[in-house]
């Protein structure tokens, strides 16, 4: 074992009052080393740049060292230096420095870490690096995933074993109260902050929480940029986080995309269906069926399964695939698609779900938001969804069709369990309930879930270009940084003739860049233009004349706040914020304007030509006047409150100033004639556009005005 890794967990036993237990300094450091050491344990920011930069002294301090607890010692670090440079993205170096703190910990094999919570996140971590420098997003976001809810159950051991101390001295607060504190890191809230202090193991562990939240939330956001469908999931289905241990019914898992249509054959799933004989049992047996009958609801049998309902052999063969028996979330059932008639299908639940579609008959189509063509449903041929997506079916007769829902083959077995335990109570599961799910979960996972994913992931055009992405990202940096390195030693041996071609070699390639660039442009102007005539077909009023001329007045004031910005003239850009507010007003009832005359028939001659106005607008534009008046009043009163507050101020500086002993001394005196030079200095080069001066000299300004303050006191 690594007994210097987990000594930390002794200080669960610190009373509270009493000082926490620390481990201690190592006797065979030098007095460096042992600096070092003692100001690491010191950092508060436990993987910030400053305790990166201490892990890798110390680490060199500690290399070659035999004695018995060294490798202990070099175990923490290197773990402590493999989260470093996972945070910083190299995960190359991640990868490296974890496999050493793993050897370090001379642990028997990285499955039996996988299988003993306490040191599993360790194995999770270093695979995430592994997949991350592999450009194997998904992989890397499951193993983040499991990681961070390892690091979870951790923590929670570890709260719940110092609640059962505090509850013996009897002043302990419930434990749910501690436990929503998570969410935090032990920065915020009542009660963890006081607890870390006593208990320094769990700063340890939430810095790594927060890492890995970190990493997963910004896969998360890239992701998103590629699959547009993800943000949309997002804003709809994480809304329901619950408290402590409940949750609700809605859950939106990270990094977690799935394509609109999927192959029948990347689905393990629906593969299991096929291999019990589902399909044919599907064919035979709701073919004579006049309705919908719900299967399969939040893992239990529903009414369609009973005894008598003719349905026997299809429940037996979809009880049969875990990954639809287990589904904690939504239901399966038979969806009877009637003639000429639209069916929209549920909306997920959770991303973590995809929908199996099988059409008994032919006939049946399904439209799925976001995809170009209509997905065709051929009598037993199944069609694998995103079902987070809008789905409707269409049908030229009546068709059944198998609406499955799944777990998704990316999300892992810790997490199934995990959510089935903790929503529960939300999808009414007694606790046999819950055991049965989760042993239906776990003991597949065993034997299937990794050739799942694996089968999910094969000839994926999702998952490709997922990767593609990310890897071309990292070229093209890598690619900056090669030519701007290049251009340097270019520049610095242009001396030599044959440097000097090359050099010049290097600026055809940037000016063919720029070509590209430039042609990008074109397109981009063309677009742009494209998008204005569709514009004006979409909403003519919007090219009406005065429109355009309030467009034209705003851009041309937000233009002249950022020239006032550049040139420090930070009162006059205040003046431009509210010009600009004033602006968008006027545009936004310009444009009302507009639209109404449009919509009397009018056209963009008459809005130029245009002075009568009816009653009715006369009398909606004075309630928009006046709600304008009402707004910059308010404006006003805000304005005159600073005022009297800068006024009072003056005042009681003036006040201290007469206090004060009448008389300079020749130094205040001098530089206060040094500060007026340096202003007019200031000035003239923000008036010539020499921003770069003029910010030194602000400089110059701010450090000459503190002395004249302390000259003053």
């Amino acid at each position: 074992g690594t007994a210097v890794l987990f000594a930390a967990i002794a200080t669960v036993g610190a009373q509270p009052g009493q000082q926490p237990q620390k481990i201690a300094v190592p006797n065979w450091l030098d007095d460096e080393g042992k600096d070092i050491f003692k100001d690491l344990e010191d950092d508060e920011n436990i993987y910030g740049d400053n305790s990166c930069e201490l892990r890798e002294k110390l680490l060199k301090k500690m290399a070659g060292k035999g004695e018995k607890d060294a490798s202990d010692h070099r175990a923490r670090v290197l773990l402590g230096l493999g989260l470093c440079t996972f945070r910083k993205g190299d995960y190359t170096m991640s990868k490296k420095r974890l496999e050493s703190a793993i050897s370090e910990m001379n642990f028997p094999s990285e499955d039996w870490m996988l299988q003993n919570q306490q040191v599993a996140h360790l194995a999770l971590i270093k695979q995430a690096a592994v997949f991350m420098s592999r450009h194997e997003i998904t992989q890397a976001s499951t193993a983040l995933r499991r990681c961070r809810e390892i690091l979870d159950r951790n923590l929670k051991k570890i709260l719940k074993q110092v609640h059962k101390q505090m509850g013996a001295q009897g002043q302990s607060p419930p434990l749910e109260n501690i436990v929503e504190e998570l969410a935090g890191y032990g920065k915020t809230g009542q009660f963890l902050p006081m607890i870390m202090k006593q208990v320094p193991v769990l700063s340890q562990d939430l810095s790594f929480s927060e890492l890995v939240d970190q990493a997963l939330d910004n896969l998360d956001r890239r992701i998103a940029g590629l699959d547009p469908s993800l943000k949309a999931k997002k804003l709809r289905l994480d809304t329901s986080k619950g408290k402590g241990t409940s949750k609700g019914s809605l859950m939106y898992v990270r990094s977690l995309p799935t394509e609109a249509v999927v192959s029948a054959e990347r689905s393990a799933a629906v593969q299991e269906f096929i291999s019990n004989g589902g399909i044919d049992a599907l064919k035979e047996e709701v073919a004579a069926l006049e309705k919908g009958m719900t299967l399969i609801k939040r893992t239990k049998e529903s009414s369609g399964c009973k005894e008598g309902k003719g349905l026997e052999k299809t429940c037996k063969a979809l009880n049969a695939v875990a990954d639809i028996a287990a589904n904690g979330f939504g239901e399966t059932r038979v969806v009877m698609v009637k003639a000429g008639k639209q069916q929209v299908l549920d909306v997920c639940e959770t991303n973590a779900n995809i929908a199996i579609l099988i059409a008994a008959k032919d006939g049946a189509t399904a439209k799925i938001k976001g995809f170009a063509e209509p997905v065709t449903l051929s009598a037993g041929e199944p069609v694998v969804i995103d079902f987070c997506r809008e789905v409707t079916l269409e049908a030229s007769s009546g068709v059944p069709v198998l609406f499955a829902q799944a777990w998704h083959p990316e999300f892992a077995a810790l997490e199934r369990s995990t959510e089935l335990r903790a929503r529960s109570k939300n999808f009414e599961l007694s606790e046999d309930d819950v055991k049965a799910a989760t042993k239906v979960v776990n003991d597949y996972a065993k034997k299937n879930w990794e050739k799942a994913a694996a089968l999910w992931r094969k000839d994926s055009e999702g998952h490709a270009s997922i990767k593609a992405s990310f890897e071309n990202e990292i070229s093209e940096k890598k690619k900056a940084a090669d030519d701007v390195a290049e251009a340097k030693r270019l520049e610095e041996d242009a001396g030599d003739e044959e440097k000097q071609k090359k050099l010049e070699e290097l600026e055809l390639k940037r000016a063919e860049k720029r070509k590209k660039a430039e042609a990008a442009e074109q397109l981009r102007l063309k677009r742009k233009q494209q998008l204005e005539e569709e514009r004006a077909q979409r909403d003519p009023w919007l090219n009406f004349p005065s429109v355009l001329a309030a467009e034209t007045h705003l851009a041309e004031l937000k233009e002249a706040r950022r020239d006032a910005n550049a040139k420090l003239e930070f009162d006059l850009s205040t003046q431009l914020t509210k010009d600009i507010a004033a602006a968008e007003r006027a545009l936004k009832k310009t444009t009302k304007t507009a639209m109404k005359l449009h919509k009397k028939g009018g056209t963009a001659a008459d809005d130029a030509t245009a002075k009568g106005k009816t009653a009715a607008s006369e009398a909606e534009d004075k309630e928009e006047t006046a709600e304008e008046k009402k707004v910059e009043k308010k404006e006003k009163v805000e304005e005159k409150k600073v005022e009297k507050k800068e006024k009072k101020e003056k005042k009681e500086e003036g006040a201290k100033a007469k206090a004060k002993p009448k008389g300079e001394s020749s130094e205040l005196k001098e530089l206060k004639v040094k500060l007026e030079a340096l202003k007019k200095k200031k000035q003239e080069a923000a008036d010539t556009e020499n921003f770069k001066e003029a910010k030194m000299l602000k400089k110059e300004q701010d450090e000459l005005e503190k002395k004249i303050q302390k000259l003053e006191l």
